[in-house]
């Protein structure tokens, strides 16, 4: 025996020998994958990496392996006091190995622990990590905030990743790539197909045709009929129309008094932000056209048509009339006769200011009346372009025989140029146009148009930023611009690698902001004139409501993600408030209130009726998640807590949150135009809100889905035929269709617990083509087939004013 210990004795010294020198390394912590191709893994499961590589079968995290050389001791499993082996399949302690196949509750997913040493180490550096953040001072604190943020220290390009943002967030849902062949369309993260796509049930409810082959309902072919009809409608010689189209742009002005007042009405509202014009130049112009005491000049008469074209979505009917889109036809056709104007003029090599002015009102034009989408974004690229040629980025001074007339002038139009590229850029989800870091262009100052005259040679007083002038409003935007673009820069960045951290104090800045906006408002309330009272209604509700939509712009990305990042429910909770806000502001008055126009609300149709529907869908979001959670805190209990006293609270959140979604389920309806605008919204959040309520409820979403989307497509139609909103819906109420449950689903009424809590947060979006949810209704929101049959005499239909 003691023979056999000796033979033994060289080899083992040998291999004490050969450890010894060895370092213990540290466990990778990047995949297999990642390590092999030398690059950067975010730890995620399956990594990013491998997820752009089309790899993810091959991500698998593991550990350090054991040494091959070690002793019989640290191969052998432990041994337990009773002699016994202790389970491998029950330890708690461990490094798991995640499969992308297997699982991390796989029992093949444990490998050997770390050292203590290394453990140690690892713990004594967070806690100085730990430490010095604590010391430091912080001006925000949220009870959200949690050690994760502060370890984000110890590896800021891992915390930059955010590993736990929802997938469908960080590189989009396939329904964000949208077409076919040459007609594609690209939708991102602030567009609110990213919100929708936490719809599931919406997803199942739009695939159901293809899913039945021939077995399709006649409910569903009706339906797609409708979208086809209205397709039809909308392309009907559209090109051949615009093409052939004489535009005289002096015969198109109609009468003095309906110009005065559509004049007087854009003055009163985009003007207020949107600085384009110095309204005593223009007004001289206009009294100068009028007494036709000069030539005509073209330039200002195309002008004149944008302006009345802005101004003509303000148009409030007489009481007893229903005249509220008289000026449809004539605002479409001013708008397309001013860009048959500024193509022809654009043969010319010249570009100067003027022309840069009627393409801004131009494009002001087409969002108010909402004549399109995707050309006016388009039309915003060559605004921009233009604007860079001549230099309207840099600063006025650099152009040293400018004067201080014009040298403002350039600084209002660019900061409303950029203005409206962070619209395009939040409606849109693509970067801004704008570089804002390649621009030196001071932002505009606080001065009314009066104190500026062309020939002055100094610049006017400075004038305090809290005083009421007609910049006031944009001054007052224009502060937060930088930081209202580098969200937009850093929402829809490809990749999305905003820290958590940044967007609590980008977010906590704008709502400051926001605050100090608000309570210099109420400051000046009192200096407001009886008449004024309107206008600076109008232009404080706008300045509050672009904020509050870049507020959700922030946040919504991990309020959406809060099921893997439950510190983010901070975020929920500025989501919700925020959307409850925007819809609040939207909220169309009854027929017996009394409400100041020029108002916001007349927007919601037109320029602001996406960003409307996307904060209704956001609190649908957040009534999906407090009824999966009511089910889970129902199945596992609730100690300590009066359970009927918080279920009669949330009860009421949820009802106000229901009765807000409702109410503007009904403005999108009311706001359908006559030859079908306004059909996609109201058609979406309908059967969204269905979905949501049935999940409230306990009930089986899919049937109440179908039952909504044939109701909404029959109101559609009745609206469609002559009849009011409020006449559709008694017509179709008093005649409902009989409900048939879609092939392949069960009746089964479902109850809060049978709910899969997961269901939300599914991207079931992944085979839709144009005729799913992006191809319907899409483009008749902004034309109608009757805008080009045009009248002999438009100016003759027109109502008059005394």
């Amino acid at each position: 025996m003691e023979n056999h210990q000796d033979n033994l004795s060289p080899d083992h010294d040998e291999v004490e020998n050969s450890r010894a020198p060895q370092r213990r390394r540290r466990p990778p912590l990047s995949c297999t994958v990642c390590r092999k191709r030398k690059l950067k893994c975010d730890r995620s499961l399956p990594c990013g990496q491998c997820v752009r590589s089309k790899t993810t079968a091959q991500c698998v995290f593991i550990g350090a392996q054991p040494d091959p050389t070690s002793d019989q001791r640290r191969m052998s499993p432990p041994q337990l006091p009773h002699g016994g082996v202790e389970d491998q399949a029950g330890r708690k302690s461990g490094m798991f190995v995640f499969d992308s196949k297997l699982g991390p509750n796989s029992t093949s997913n444990r490998v050997s622990k770390r050292a203590r040493s290394d453990e140690l180490h690892e713990l004594r550096s967070r806690l100085r990590v730990l430490e010095n953040s604590l010391g430091k001072s912080s001006h925000l604190q949220t009870p959200e905030t949690s050690v994760c943020d502060i370890f984000s220290e110890v590896d800021t390009a891992n915390s930059s990743e955010n590993v736990g943002v929802d997938d469908r967030v960080r590189f989009l849902p396939d329904s964000s790539f949208r077409g076919k062949k040459t007609k594609t369309r690209y939708f991102g993260r602030s567009h609110y197909t990213t919100t929708v796509s936490f719809f599931k049930d919406i997803g199942t409810f739009m695939r159901r045709g293809r899913c039945r082959g021939g077995a399709k309902d006649k409910e569903y072919t009706d339906m797609k009929q409708f979208k086809t009809e209205l397709w039809s409608r909308e392309i009907q010689e559209h090109q051949r129309d615009f093409r052939e189209q004489p535009f005289m742009l002096n015969e198109l002005v109609p009468r003095r008094n309906v110009a005065d007042r559509l004049l007087q009405l854009y003055l009163d509202t985009f003007e207020t932000t949107y600085r384009i014009l110095h309204i005593p130049t223009f007004l001289r112009q206009y009294a100068d056209y009028w007494a036709n005491t000069q030539p005509t000049d073209m330039a200002f008469v195309a002008q004149l048509l944008a302006v009345m074209a802005a101004g003509s979505c303000f148009y409030v009917p007489s009481p007893g009339q229903e005249d509220r889109d008289i000026f449809q036809k004539p605002a479409m056709k001013w708008i397309m006769a001013v860009q048959s104007y500024i193509s022809c003029t654009f043969l010319s090599p010249e570009i100067d200011f003027r022309m840069l002015q009627t393409q801004t009102l131009l494009l002001v034009a087409r969002l108010g009346v909402a004549s399109d989408a995707d050309v006016a974004w388009a039309s915003a690229g060559s605004l921009i372009r233009s604007a860079t040629i001549m230099g309207l980025h840099r600063d006025p001074a650099r152009f040293h025989k400018a004067r201080p007339f014009y040298s403002e002038l350039r600084r209002r139009l660019w900061t409303t140029i950029v203005e409206l590229d962070l619209k395009f850029s939040l409606d849109r989800g693509a970067p801004p146009s704008v570089d804002l870091d390649e621009c030196d262009c001071d932002p505009p100052s606080n001065w009314d148009d009066a104190d500026l005259i062309p020939d002055m040679e100094d610049n006017p007083a400075p004038l305090s930023t809290a005083l009421y002038t007609q910049s006031f409003y944009q001054t007052l935007l224009a502060k937060t611009l930088p930081l209202r673009y580098r969200i937009a820069k850093k929402i829809n960045s490809l990749r999305f690698n905003l820290s958590y951290d940044d967007a609590l104090r980008m977010g906590d800045e704008l709502s400051r902001s926001m605050q100090h906006a608000s309570s210099l408002f109420e400051d000046n309330s009192p200096s407001i004139a009886l008449g004024e009272s309107g206008r600076h209604r109008f232009a404080q509700s706008l300045h509050l409501f672009i904020v509050r939509k870049f507020l959700l712009a922030l946040h919504r990305p991990f309020s959406l993600s809060v099921v893997r990042l439950p510190k983010c429910s901070y975020s929920r909770k500025i989501c919700l408030e925020e959307s409850l806000g925007i819809l609040s502001q939207m909220e169309l008055p009854l027929a017996t209130e009394n409400i100041i126009y020029p108002n916001i609300t007349q927007l919601g149709s037109g320029m602001f009726r996406d960003e409307t529907f996307h904060a209704a869908i956001t609190a649908c979001v957040e009534l999906s998640l407090q009824a999966n959670e009511m089910s889970m805190s129902t199945t596992s209990g609730m100690d300590g807590v009066n359970s009927s006293v918080l279920m009669s609270m949330i009860q009421s959140q949820q009802g106000v949150m229901l009765q807000a979604v409702e109410r503007t389920a009904d403005n999108f309806g009311r706001r359908i135009g006559p030859g079908g605008t306004g059909c996609k919204p109201f058609f979406f959040l309908n059967i969204i809100l269905a979905s949501v309520k049935s999940r409230v409820k306990g009930e089986d979403p899919l049937c109440n889905v179908d039952t909504a989307s044939k109701r909404s497509v029959r109101i559609c139609r009745a609206i469609l035929n002559g009849l009011t909103y409020e006449e559709a819906k008694i017509s179709v109420d008093n005649c409902p269709a009989q409900t048939s449950i879609p092939s392949g689903t069960n009746p089964a009424p479902a109850t809060p617990r049978d709910i899969d809590p997961t269901s939300l947060l599914s991207n079931d979006f992944g085979d839709f083509t144009p005729t799913d949810l992006g191809g319907w209704f899409d483009g008749l929101d902004y034309t109608g087939p009757e805008l080009w049959d045009w009248d002999a005499d438009l100016s003759g239909n027109l109502p008059t004013f005394s």
